[in-house]
């Protein structure tokens, strides 16, 4: 008997997310069939198969339950993976242009340092364009510095301190928060809103930290993973350095930088849309 039509199949995957969202749970990305890894494809031959005939890999198309495809970038991908994402974000790109090995040989070398693209999409669409030499700078950093104050008996007061350059002004902002990150967001918010209103509209909503090689102390490698949103669309990019304060910069300005990005294009390529 045919209890549930097609059409409500459709929806088991936002069902899924509604549930997550009124059980106020993180939606788990590994579950079976609605979760965001259930149809995602990382290594280099499995993309290019699946390119090729998606049941070589996928016993139903995603679209039926509500899901979608995802190409996942890493130091495990080929050039299948780079094309396919490339077409993900909208950008124009086949494997006769030497870009495209350009990028492959970058992802490699900055998987190898520490950053992850797999969970940072949007660092790899910013790493794509600039390879392509079609980036856009909306703005230059010229540089920051932060300065923490604690007592005994009070929280960390930080003040941040940011230059940046937007079509050939020179601005200088400083701002206070609760911690270094939240200071640094808030003095390039500041620095960048007038030129940038939409820049209001940002949120930052998750922050994540990670010690790559736990073995060097203090002086260890930091992986900083940041999540943004516009309220309508969310992504994350990824700073790596052993300054954890470098690395929560370096993801900060592209989550602004991205922001940006999508809103010129007015288009939400390659960012996964809040249910």
């Amino acid at each position: 008997y045919n209890c549930i039509q097609d059409e409500q199949i459709q929806r088991l995957t936002e069902v899924s997310r509604f549930v997550s969202e009124v059980a106020n749970l993180a939606p788990d990305d590994h579950a079976p069939f609605v979760g965001l890894s259930a149809f995602s494809h990382k290594g280099g031959i499995h993309v290019s198969a699946v390119q090729k005939n998606p049941l070589t890999y996928e016993h139903i198309p995603p679209e039926t339950i509500g899901n979608q495809r995802r190409i996942v970038v890493s130091d495990q991908a080929g050039l299948s993976n780079v094309l396919a994402k490339a077409r993900t974000f909208g950008i124009d790109l086949d494997r006769n242009n030497p870009a495209s090995r350009k990028i492959l040989q970058q992802l490699k070398n900055l998987e190898n340092q520490g950053y992850q693209f797999e969970a940072a999409e949007a660092s790899f669409d910013l790493l794509m364009r600039e390879a392509l030499g079609t980036r856009k700078a909306f703005f230059t950093l010229k540089g920051f510095q932060v300065h923490c104050d604690k007592s005994s008996d009070e929280n960390c007061h930080a003040l941040a301190t940011v230059k940046v350059t937007v079509n050939g002004q020179d601005i200088l902002e400083a701002a206070e928060g609760n911690g270094p990150v939240s200071a640094l967001d808030a003095a390039l918010r500041k620095a960048l809103v007038n030129f940038y209103p939409m820049i209001a509209e940002f949120q930052l909503r998750d922050y994540k930290v990670r010690i790559l090689d736990g073995g060097s102390g203090t002086s260890a490698k930091t992986r900083v993973l940041v999540e943004s949103s516009n309220g309508q669309q969310r992504w994350t990019t990824v700073g790596v350095s052993t300054n954890i304060i470098d690395a929560s910069y370096q993801a900060v300005v592209e989550g602004l930088e991205y922001g940006l990005l999508l809103k010129q294009q007015e288009t939400p390529l390659g960012v996964v849309t809040v249910v």
